[in-house]
């Protein structure tokens, strides 16, 4: 196996090994309430939650639970966007032993049915505007306790950000559900059962473009690792200001905007989603330090009118990566870096990340803390290739899920030894950087050549008239499939640029047989839960032309 050269490139300050207590999340929340009770973990619009008082509420919804008949290795739903109850029912569960199963809330009715029915959910916790979807799927899963809130619920009465307007919907009705506030209002009885660290912490289930998600079995010791990862890579101490405004469904907000805050003794300031107004008055007025994103948010602030009015210098460590130009635009605007990295739901977020004060432009950094990877041959895992060679990435570390929920083939086909084949194609360089290159389910096969739609979207995005693109292969009868690209024409270019115009230039910037023959403009493309485009829905739409 590649010998671990990525340790020459570690980044000064951060140790290359970890020591910790081996214990869930939860008993790290529950030490920072006895020994710093009034510090404030959570601050939501304006509605300050103690890490004594968070702790408390944990323990009442914990107490509740148990009531209901809800008990260790039991799954639990959450189905509602950022807020107060998501944290409190999230630390409640795990302190009975129950296994969490976050959903998205942009879900719909057959999509919230085969995650419950999957999942073996008997408890659902939602918001009261989702209700109606799932009541009109309640019969066809296995849920028998439903508890609801209102958002409003945790909002002062007096925000110092601006809620969403979502937020300050009118309560619906939702017959045969119990209330969450009730739930609160319960007396705080101690709890016995407490997990261990290789107890089932989560069923995070993949977002898949081409196929049925998996729930990836994700134990205490997996999550504590990465947040522990996390807080030293990112430099966590107590007392930060952490924005939160990714989904805490998601991996990558789960890890790095609640858990690694609350290891480390930090801040939440608390955002049910993002809007670009909102999250610059947040980092001004609360003085945030650090800030996990997505390359669509950096680039929406850069592009906001008037951004240089605000004052952003107090952001020091930030996760979300982008372009080049992206880094570089942002760095000057606020003094901070945007640290890159790569991760799955398998490994609970990341398995690289770049180091800060070494970021290599086009890689997504190097290996983490006890963290091996290494190439393989796309059809052989047994076949190590060597360094710069393209083929499959190979992940090895604390972080690897044990598997997928009730599949043991689909785990066959993916753990290995210990390694964990990610079904990204991917090469090492000789300093250890990893670099993507698609995903091996999406390469596209012209006329015996193999393209990765990310190399041909990188090359589109460098036309000045294309704002986003997104590449797949479509059935050919000379050359077994071709390239197609859809496109989002920047707004001040539409009408003056043809499709003709984009192949022509693409012709003189790829290879012959990568360039797009098809073009196609769209207003929009369709993106999942965590920003990134969907491909299986393009094809799809591509099928009904």
């Amino acid at each position: 196996m590649v010998e671990k050269i990525w340790l020459k490139s570690w980044p000064k300050g951060v140790t290359k090994i970890l020591k910790y207590q081996e214990k869930p999340i939860i008993w790290t929340v529950s030490k920072h309430a006895q020994n710093s009770p009034k510090r404030t973990a959570v601050n939501y619009y304006g509605r300050v939650i103690s890490y004594g008082e968070l702790d408390h509420l944990a323990n009442r919804f914990a107490s509740s639970l148990v009531a209901l008949g809800i008990r260790h290795g039991d799954r639990i739903s959450l189905y509602m966007e950022n807020c107060p109850q998501f944290i409190i029912a999230m630390l409640g569960g795990w302190k009975i032993g129950a296994v969490i199963v976050p959903s998205n809330p942009m879900f719909l009715g057959d999509e919230l049915v085969y995650q419950l029915t999957d999942a073996g959910a008997e408890t659902i916790i939602l918001q009261d505007d989702l209700f109606p979807v799932f009541n009109s799927i309640w019969k066809r899963t296995p849920v028998a306790n439903v508890i609801v809130t209102n958002r409003k619920e945790f909002l002062p009465q007096e925000p110092t950000l601006p809620p969403h307007h979502t937020l300050l919907t009118a309560s619906i009705e939702t017959p045969g559900a119990i209330s969450f506030m009730d739930m609160l209002s319960q007396a705080s009885q101690e709890v016995y059962d407490e997990p261990v660290i290789d107890d089932l912490a989560l069923l995070q289930y993949t977002v898949e473009t081409t196929c049925t998600p998996k729930g990836a079995m994700i134990t205490h010791r997996n999550l504590l690792s990465n947040t522990a990862i996390s807080a030293n890579w990112f430099d966590g101490r107590p007392g930060d200001i952490h924005l939160s405004v990714l989904p805490l469904f998601e991996v990558t907000g789960l890890v790095h905007s609640m858990c690694m805050p609350f290891y480390s003794g930090g801040t939440i300031i608390l955002l049910a989603r993002y809007d670009s107004e909102t999250v610059l008055k947040a980092i001004e007025l609360y003085r945030c330090t650090h800030w996990a994103s997505i390359a669509t948010m950096n680039i929406a602030i850069l592009n906001y009118p008037g951004v240089r009015n605000w004052d952003l210098t107090s952001l020091r460590c930030c996760l979300s990566g982008g372009s080049p130009k992206v880094v570089q635009a942002f760095r000057e605007l606020t003094g901070a870096s945007l640290g890159g990295g790569y991760g799955l739901s398998e490994t609970i977020s990341q398995v690289t990340l770049s180091p800060m004060d070494n970021p290599r432009p086009g890689s997504v950094g190097i290996p983490v803390h006890e963290t091996e990877v290494k190439i393989v041959d796309i059809d052989d895992w047994d076949k190590e290739l060597p360094l710069g060679s393209e083929g499959e990435l190979m992940v090895r570390g604390p972080q690897v899920m044990s598997g997928y929920w009730n599949r043991p083939r689909e785990t066959r086909l993916t753990l290995h030894d210990g390694w964990l084949a990610t079904g990204d194609v991917a090469r090492l360089d000789q300093d250890g950087f990893v670099y993507l290159v698609g995903r091996k389910n999406e390469i596209i096969k012209a006329s015996g050549f193999l393209i990765f739609p990310r190399q041909v979207e990188n090359f589109l995005r460098e036309h000045p008239a294309v704002a986003e693109a997104a590449v797949v292969g479509i059935p050919d009868p000379y050359r077994i499939e071709t390239v197609k690209a859809y496109v989002v024409l920047r707004q001040e270019y539409a009408g003056r640029v043809t499709e003709r115009d984009i192949i022509e230039w693409s012709r003189q910037k790829m290879a012959a047989y990568k360039y797009p023959r098809i073009i196609e403009f769209v207003p929009e493309l369709p993106h999942n839960g965590t920003g990134k485009v969907n491909r299986f829905l393009l094809t799809e739409w591509d099928k009904k032309l």
